[in-house]
């Protein structure tokens, strides 16, 4: 899957948010329109950051670790569910998109 795919599917998928029209803005969750290419989970830790706060919000508790800088792992948990999500990645923003993509799957 590209970065952009994948980008996609965490945008619609788990934030909720539609493509407005046939352009490249998105309606965010208030209504607000905004330039899809200003986000990036991938590559913006701010951004990743937005997406584990959704994590949080629709029940998933998480613990972000990082035994050392090169790997990062997370750990999702669900308490209704009883679902566990683990995911690693090349740095925390990476990590943080992984672990979203398999919740969505």
């Amino acid at each position: 899957m590209s970065d952009q795919e994948i980008i996609l599917t965490i945008a619609t998928d788990l934030m909720g948010w539609e493509r407005y029209g046939e352009t490249d803005f998105w309606k965010g969750d208030n209504g607000n329109l905004f330039d899809s290419s200003l986000w990036n989970p991938l590559h913006n830790i701010v951004d990743a950051w937005q997406v584990l706060k959704r994590l949080e919000a629709a029940g998933w508790e998480w613990e972000l670790k990082a035994a050392n800088y090169l790997h990062p792992s997370i750990k999702l948990t669900h308490g209704l569910t009883l679902r566990k999500v683990y995911a690693h990645g090349d740095d925390e923003a990476k990590t943080i998109c992984n672990a979203a993509m398999k919740v969505v799957a």
